[in-house]
């Protein structure tokens, strides 16, 4: 009886007691597997998405846009800086231009020089997305959010391009990764930092910094109590805009009245579109559907207790910063209505982390079989578009090409005594960029912001007239130039921007085609005698 005594209340009991031991440390060991294949999946992308972006980098000629950046980043001090700045040289905060200026001097190539600040961006922006979804709904969700980032133009165009809309969305970002682990100090000087970087090198960057105000304000009104360490480091990162202040005044007097950026109703569904890279109505459908999610997250708290990953009051604020940050577009419509300020889809690229991380929250629910489907059906899209880039010839374009059509109409018409007058300042600056000596010296641009705004709606004409200053480049004003050259030839890329052809026929002067292959003209230019100034 006594060996049965045992055996029923001993050995049986360890028995259970090592079954229900061993079970618990397959289930960590099964529950590991995922959480290691999310976290190489995710340097991966990482890895796979640096390499892309330098290797774009490399052969792409640089924009109008980026010359504009490598043109302010020659300049050799901050008082330098700021003096072209304020003359209207381009639209970005001093910071930017240091920091492009930090990252380009070891590399050799402009291209990739200039452009490896916000190649790192993305992949800072990418980990980052998969550090905060992960934290609120897991390994898995969080790396089909964060593969979804390569479907947005913040990886198929910015992660690129040498201007400040990357670092801006890593900045923001990091903060949000930051925010998520407050009121813990390291956590809470991380958040300053970042906020700081992102008002540092764009201004509307402060519009990005209204979702994390309004998440603190749920804070106190849930808790009842003040961080005050958190208050701080949101309203310290507003001091940028402060310093700054004086050059983006000088900005919307410069820039105002030739940026023409409509606003209406109808622009709110293409910018979420196209942060998507979907039609707009699929793209708002699947806004709809992540604001859904993200609201949804909200009741389950009613009467539990708190989530394991965090206080409530953390919990609250996560989601209300994601429902801020998806709709920062309609924020800065509101904002563009009142100011009559231009309303520009990339200035509001941030909006982006807002609807992975509710993809995330749509995610959250989905049993394992769904977001394996969910997770090869993000795969197969970026294999598709990725398959399409390397196939694609666009991305082997070398610089040479931007002066081969006008370097080959020059050498047909025949006309070496005459100057050549690239129609619009854009494509004159992308030209002048690449061309060899002896083209550089023929090739001009002529002028005219007033009549640039009314021909072709917009006109970044102020900005050469800047840099005219500081670069040798052949910007003319149209009445001297017309004066000593009453005949010349006038090259037309047939852009939006290229105005000038219009503008001549409409004045009565005379244009005779003289070569043309595709878009692309070559015109002699006969003025009548009287010229409008």
């Amino acid at each position: 009886m006594l060996a049965n005594v045992n055996l029923s209340s001993g050995e049986p009991e360890r028995e259970v007691s090592g079954r229900a031991h061993g079970s618990g440390f397959r289930c960590t060991v099964l529950d590991s597997i995922p959480r290691t294949a999310a976290l190489w999946g995710v340097l991966g992308l990482a890895g796979y998405a640096l390499a892309r972006s330098l290797a774009y980098a490399r052969t792409r000629p640089l924009s109008i846009d980026e010359l504009f950046t490598q043109a302010v980043c020659g300049r050799t001090s901050i008082s330098a800086i700021w003096k072209v700045l304020s003359q209207g040289a381009d639209s970005q905060p001093p910071f930017f231009y240091l920091m492009e200026r930090i990252t380009a001097w070891p590399i050799l190539n402009e291209h990739m020089a200039y452009r490896l600040l916000p190649a790192l961006g993305f992949v800072c922006t990418l980990i980052s997305v998969y550090v905060f979804v992960k934290r609120r709904n897991g390994s898995a969700p969080a790396l089909v959010c964060a593969s979804l980032l390569l479907m947005s133009p913040l990886f198929t165009i910015y992660a690129a391009e040498a201007r400040p809309y990357s670092p801006l969305v890593a900045s923001i970002a990091t903060a949000l990764v930051c925010y998520q682990r407050t009121p813990a100090a390291p956590w809470v000087g991380g958040l300053f930092l970042s906020l700081l970087i992102a008002s540092s090198i764009h201004y509307y960057a402060v519009f990005a910094l209204f979702p994390f105000f309004l998440a603190e304000l749920t804070v106190v009104y849930q808790t009842k109590k003040v961080r005050f360490c958190v208050w701080l480091a949101l309203l310290a990162a507003l001091a940028p805009l402060g310093i700054c202040w004086p050059l983006l005044m000088q900005a919307k007097q410069y820039f105002g009245a030739f940026f023409l950026a409509p606003v209406s109703l109808r622009t709110l569904p293409v910018m979420y579109a196209w942060y998507l890279g979907m039609t707009p109505a699929w793209g708002m459908a699947l806004i709809g559907a992540a604001v859904v999610a993200v609201l949804a997250t909200f009741f389950p708290m009613i009467g539990q207790e708190a989530e394991p990953e965090g206080s409530p009051a953390a919990s609250v604020g996560d989601r209300v910063l994601v429902l801020g940050l998806i709709i920062l577009p309609m924020v800065g419509f509101a904002a563009a209505k009142i100011s009559h300020a231009p309303l520009v889809d990339r200035y509001f690229l941030p909006a982006t982390l807002g609807i992975v991380a509710g993809v995330g929250d749509m995610l959250r629910r989905a049993k394992p079989r769904g977001i394996i489907a969910a997770a090869m059906f993000v795969l197969l899209a970026i294999g598709v578009q990725e398959l399409g880039f390397w196939s694609s010839p666009r991305h082997r374009v070398v610089p040479a090409e931007q002066v081969s059509a006008l370097a080959n109409f020059a050498e047909v018409v025949q006309h070496e005594d005459l100057p050549i007058v690239v129609s619009g300042v854009e494509a004159y600056l992308e030209i002048w960029h690449y061309a060899p000596p002896l083209l550089r010296r023929r090739i001009m641009a002529l002028v005219d912001p007033a009549n640039a705004t009314i021909y072709a709606g917009a006109g970044t004409d102020r900005i050469p007239i800047v840099l005219r200053s500081y670069e040798p480049l052949a910007v003319r004003d149209f009445a001297p130039f017309a004066a000593e050259h009453p005949v010349f030839l006038l090259y037309s890329t047939g852009s939006v921007l290229d105005w000038w052809p219009a503008r001549l026929a409409h004045d009565g002067h005379r244009l005779q085609l003289l070569a043309a292959h595709g878009r692309d003209a070559m015109y002699l230019v006969e003025l009548r005698a009287s010229v409008p100034n």
